[in-house]
């Protein structure tokens, strides 16, 4: 359902900062998938993420979503049918607004017309039954301000508008990476409860690789701008940290090697 075909992004091209972020990455994610995305600092996971978006256009290559070139489409439009949590519990909310308004914009989503935060008995009761799932109290917090809840109930609401109105796709851009142990891991629980009830098709960017190894159905390991590494199945159910780790420093060599033999 997502085809990722090709994509290549350079920053600054033609000065001494000068840096290639994607280079020909090629992605596949079918229908309902749920793909953890692993790598160093500057391998390319938030620039994937941007492109996929839309608040960056690639050089070249192209991203289609259920058969719909999406590569030069505008952000807002993406928007309507690709969901994105960031790292910072506040990013694509409205702090000064209460739970139940940032849930009414994101909620209108499904209606034609305007955003508007107008809200119906019937709203509230629905935006209550769907937080009361989560068991942290929100349901009853309807009319506090999201600036005054703390990062994991923040990130619960941020995962609810992003899904309130079932995406096309779902972008975790390391959303516990920001929360305490015990907040992070029930955000996860609470992402693959929805993940799974809506059957979203996914894609997490973490950089912690037991979690990797162990939520969703596949790992990929990107590194100066590529896939390097993708796992599924049994090959990903028995691989531990350390042998994945193992392989990183094998395809790295690999590729060190090749180059010797290129520019010898």
């Amino acid at each position: 359902m997502l085809n990722i075909s090709k994509l290549s992004k350079t920053f600054s091209p033609n000065s001494q900062f000068e840096r290639h972020v994607l280079n020909g990455l090629d992605l596949e994610l079918k229908d309902g998938e749920f793909v953890t995305i692993i790598g160093s600092n500057g391998a390319g996971k938030s620039t994937l993420f941007n492109a996929i978006c839309g608040s960056i256009l690639p050089d070249s290559g192209a991203i289609t979503l259920n058969g719909r070139d999406i590569t030069l489409m505008p952000e807002h439009k993406r928007a309507k049918f690709i969901g994105r949590v960031f790292q910072d519990p506040m990013k694509g909310t409205a702090p000064s607004m209460t739970i139940e308004e940032n849930l009414a914009l994101a909620y209108s989503r499904s209606r034609k017309g305007i955003l508007s935060t107008a809200i119906t008995r019937k709203d509230r009761e629905f935006f209550k039954a769907s937080l009361a799932e989560y068991g942290m109290g929100l349901e009853d917090r309807l009319t506090t301000k999201l600036s005054l809840l703390s990062g994991g109930q923040r990130q619960v609401v941020t995962l609810l508008m992003c899904t309130i109105v079932t995406p096309e796709l779902l972008l975790l851009d390391e959303h516990t990476a920001a929360l305490d142990p015990a907040a992070a891991e029930k955000i996860m629980e609470i992402t693959n409860s929805i993940v799974s009830k809506n059957h979203l098709s996914a894609l997490m960017i973490t950089h912690n690789i037991k979690s990797a190894l162990s939520t969703g159905d596949r790992t990929i390991m990107l590194d100066a701008g590529k896939i390097i590494i993708d796992l599924s199945g049994e090959e990903r159910a028995k691989m531990t940290v350390d042998q994945l780790l193992h392989l990183y420093s094998e395809k790295k060599k690999l590729e060190l090697d090749e180059d010797s033999i290129l520019f010898s």
